[in-house]
């Protein structure tokens, strides 16, 4: 009786701190929120909120549906105008992030899996998502990616307030656009994608195929400008809430023990990571003469919300920012997962 108690008292906690991180405009905010609270009940009281898995693969496919908003009909367009140059920059970006991850992978003794999907910029909450699928270690991961992030969102807050605040252009909202489609058709069209993706996922197999399904369905979709992503508030929340739910309850002492161990890991394996990108940016700018400013905001590696949202307020061209973080995206989903698991799965000593 005491023990139902405390899960459901630890349920509604976690729930709440979702919340609260989602209206602290944290990235991933719910999952981070929620992981942050299961952690503390597992390793003091051993309880954990009830996540069954098919909570995890519904979860799981309504991010993957979501995740298909970022190809909105003006980020298709920017990807078309500046494919040749975003191509280039997106695998240059993909390069320096699995170099890095291998080089960390041997130095620091970790799963080279782990250690790709830690440092992949392909959104903290997706590499969450596919690392229990595709056999690495969930708490490495979030250790990395959310490291990774804090280092990218901080130097690029200070790259944006010396680039000053006078933007060249300014993009198309969604809600600008013509013609929307009402809120129900919207919902309804995406619980359509991720239902189906996820069904044929995980029939054909796929990795992580309740969330690769809704992906892979949906983009296509988004190029012939069917909108997907859009959900009712609220669900996106309780599907970051679970995969949170799911990664805190996997922590007791001996992980709390392998992430002290790993921390300094994550924190020089970001600075590379952005050191790296930085350098990318400057060659492009210095062979093709796109300004700097552009180029590194194109360039950073994640996440591409937070990145797009900061380059707003400077002088970057935004179009060939949106082209080159959108296509980076494309190109982790539809390549990523293959080649992880081609990767030998461990290395640990």
């Amino acid at each position: 009786m005491m023990k139902s108690r405390r899960v459901v008292a630890v349920t509604v906690v976690s729930l709440l701190a979702a919340g609260l991180a989602e209206l602290a405009h944290l990235p991933a905010g719910a999952l981070l929120g929620s992981m942050l609270v299961s952690i503390v009940a597992s390793l003091t009281l051993s309880v954990h909120a009830p996540v069954s898995r098919r909570g995890m693969l519904v979860s799981q496919s309504v991010l993957g549906g979501a995740l298909c908003a970022s190809f909105s009909p003006e980020a298709w367009s920017a990807l078309a105008d500046n494919w040749a140059v975003s191509l280039a920059a997106v695998v240059g970006v993909v390069a320096v992030a699995q170099g890095v991850a291998l080089v960390c992978a041997r130095l620091g003794h970790l799963d080279p899996r782990t250690a790709t999907l830690g440092l992949m910029p392909g959104g903290a909450s997706a590499m969450v998502a596919l690392s229990d699928e595709l056999g690495a270690d969930a708490r490495l991961v979030t250790l990395f990616q959310y490291m990774r992030l804090c280092i990218v969102i901080l130097v690029a807050v200070a790259v944006g307030r010396w680039a000053g605040d006078t933007p060249d252009e300014v993009l198309a909202r969604a809600a600008d656009l013509p013609g929307p489609p009402s809120p129900l058709l919207a919902w309804l069209t995406t619980a359509g994608v991720c239902a189906v993706g996820s069904f044929l996922g995980l029939r054909l197999n796929l990795p992580a195929g309740s969330f690769l399904g809704p992906v892979l369905l949906g983009i296509p979709l988004t190029a012939l400008g069917v909108p997907v992503g859009a959900l009712p508030p609220g669900v996106l929340l309780l599907a970051l809430w679970a995969l949170g739910v799911r990664v805190g309850s996997q922590f007791d002492a001996s992980a709390i023990h392998e992430l002290k161990r790993v921390a300094h890991v994550a924190v020089v394996a970001s600075v590379a990571m952005v050191a790296g990108c930085l350098l990318l940016a400057w060659g492009w700018s210095a062979a093709s003469g796109v300004d700097l400013i552009t180029t590194y905001f194109a360039t950073s590696p994640g996440g591409a919300d937070s990145v797009l949202a900061i380059a707003l307020g400077t002088r970057a061209t935004l179009s060939v920012v949106l082209a080159v973080q959108v296509g980076r995206v494309l190109l982790i989903f539809l390549v990523a997962p293959s080649f992880l698991r081609r990767l030998s799965p461990s290395r640990e000593s």
